[in-house]
């Protein structure tokens, strides 16, 4: 290749050499080669570092709700309130609507995280995966209700709700208590939760609004991403990968395997009821 010297052109006059469309041509396709090599490792190093970040963010949670049991010797309810009925003109009741606060709140309001915003910090800092979108975090339920809550879950199967509802019984539950725990680094405390885009694939990591909590499927395997409104789940944000902390602030990693499997019995079905 020469890009140096000098070519006489007609009437002796002289043109400095320049490249050809061939050289250009293998110029490009090294570039494009040395780009389809570097632009895969550099994805793998982002979402790495953002799956870390997401960790930092569920531990420091993870720390909170144990900060939170060392004081009042119980974990945050999930829901702590009651079901306000509401009735249709015959007297039928047609809905119900949720009046308190949930565990995410509770955290903010005592402190046990430091937040500026006290109404929705959900947008920003540890509330918020680095691997959730904007219109994740303020997506609408069936309902059009705003999301307003953070991109982290914790399994209303393991913790407690405090509720009634208004014209209504409830048979009242016991707080969970972390002494109770008995694999605490084997069961998820909260982590990655979402509702999948509907007829997504599992482990794309599209998803439609973050959830602050979620439901273990009534069988092993079943979790729902092909109805017309999938519920809440492990969000498989990172390399489809959920990153989640244990009830001793361990982290772990659990993939789309590994949750129809249940690994580990991460959401403590054979603990039902012990706790």
């Amino acid at each position: 290749m020469r890009i140096s010297g000098k070519q006489t052109g007609g009437g002796g006059q002289r043109y400095p050499a320049a490249f050809t469309l061939i050289e250009l041509l293998v110029v490009l396709a090294i570039i494009t080669i040395l780009g389809g090599l570097i632009l895969p490792s550099v994805n793998r190093t982002l979402n790495s570092g953002r799956a870390s970040a997401c960790g930092s963010n569920a531990r420091q949670i993870a720390v909170a709700m144990i900060n939170f049991d060392n004081d009042f010797q119980y974990l945050p309810w999930y829901n702590e309130g009651y079901y306000k009925a509401q009735m249709d003109s015959q007297g039928n009741q047609t809905n119900s609507s949720f009046q308190g606060t949930n565990w995410c709140n509770k955290l903010v309001l005592f402190n046990y995280i430091q937040t500026a915003d006290k109404i929705s910090p959900w947008l920003k800092g540890v509330w918020r995966c680095p691997g959730a979108s904007y219109a994740e975090v303020t997506g609408k339920d069936a309902n059009g209700n705003p999301a307003n809550c953070p991109s982290y879950g914790i399994c209303c199967n393991i913790f407690r709700q405090q509720n009634t509802l208004s014209g209504f019984s409830n048979v009242p539950q016991r707080p969970l208590k972390l002494s109770r725990i008995t694999r605490p680094d084997r069961i998820w405390m909260v982590g990655d939760c979402a509702q999948p885009v509907p007829g997504t694939t599992p482990g794309s990591g599209r998803y439609l609004r973050a959830g602050y909590t979620f439901w273990r499927p009534s069988a092993l395997g079943q979790w729902d991403f092909s109805s017309a409104y999938p519920a809440a789940q492990p969000a498989l944000r990172h390399n489809s990968e959920a990153v989640w902390a244990g009830f001793d602030g361990h982290l772990a990693k659990i993939d789309w395997p590994g949750m129809l499997a249940e690994t580990n019995d991460f959401t403590a079905r054979s603990d039902a009821g012990y706790f």
